[in-house]
């Protein structure tokens, strides 16, 4: 019986390492996407201002007829 706790108790720590390890990962992905859209925000203002400067609705635009 003594066994199967201490077993059980290894585990289980084994379990919360990788645990905060993955909850680390989740953490640097988050703040990557944070940033990555922060930076789609800023290339989307920049197609804007660029469309706005050259009166062009959309310069690479396909035809209708396509």
């Amino acid at each position: 019986m003594n066994e199967d706790l201490e077993r059980l108790e290894i585990k289980i720590s084994y379990l919360e390492v990788k645990c905060d390890e993955l909850n680390e990962v989740i953490i640097a992905q988050d703040r990557l996407i944070t940033k990555m859209k922060a930076q789609i925000e800023a290339l989307e203002k920049k197609v804007v201002d660029l469309e706005e400067e050259t009166g062009l609705d959309r310069p690479n635009r396909r035809p209708p007829h396509y």
